[in-house]
């Protein structure tokens, strides 16, 4: 099927959002330091932006200098090394989400989905309140047309975080684009609106959704 214009428009959103990754574990949740996340993007993008992550002043400066050599390699798209850097993160401190959670984006972006999956899901064991983690897996379940698990990973991150944006966009583009439930949709472009009311896109889409339902 031949995507229309803002069906294509979509399409690219969804590969240029950007996600937060965290280096917390399983403890309860801690004060919070900024530092560089990685892009949830696919070779068409390469945006990485400044974003919350778990205060590292109670972990090993050793394992903290080694998840940021990881983290480069990964925004470096070194991906071999970054799943090496992070497999072995995994095997000496098992206790960490965000080592699993990087994994699990390297192992994505390599087309290694069921090893994705499988660190995707060890990660929200360890850390269920990370948001983006439900994001990564739920934008991997829709590229590879898990479209029940996708809606069913985007709402089980909007219980535990119910306002974050980029779960509400994708969790409205997988139920119109791919899904195609319109009304329920628009309920999530409008919740995501009032978080986000300057993104004219957004707003486009909602003005369409309307026209087409009627309302």
């Amino acid at each position: 099927m031949v995507l229309q214009p803002r069906q294509l428009i979509k399409s690219f959103g969804i590969a240029c959002l950007t996600a937060t990754l965290y280096a917390c574990g399983a403890s309860a949740p801690v004060q919070q330091s900024s530092t560089a996340a990685v892009s949830a993007a696919t070779s068409t993008s390469t945006s990485v932006k400044t974003v919350p992550q778990s205060n590292k002043s109670d972990l090993d400066p050793d394992i903290v200098n080694e998840f940021n050599h990881g983290i480069k390699a990964l925004v470096d798209r070194d991906y071999d090394k970054a799943e090496e850097i992070f497999y072995n993160m995994t095997r000496a401190n098992p206790d960490l989400s965000g080592p699993y959670a990087n994994l699990g984006v390297v192992l994505k972006a390599k087309k290694d989905y069921q090893n994705a999956e499988i660190a995707f899901r060890r990660a929200l064991e360890l850390n269920p309140e990370n948001a983006e983690i439900y994001n990564h897996l739920g934008l991997m379940y829709r590229e590879n047309g898990r479209f029940n698990n996708a809606l069913e990973i985007y709402r089980q991150g909007l219980v535990v975080a119910p306002e974050n944006t980029n779960l509400l966009r994708n969790t409205g583009i997988l139920l119109e684009l791919y899904l195609n439930t319109p009304q329920a949709a628009l309920q999530y472009y409008q919740r995501y609106l009032m978080k986000k009311p300057e993104d004219k896109q957004v707003q486009i889409w909602i003005a369409d959704l309307n026209i087409r339902l009627g309302l």
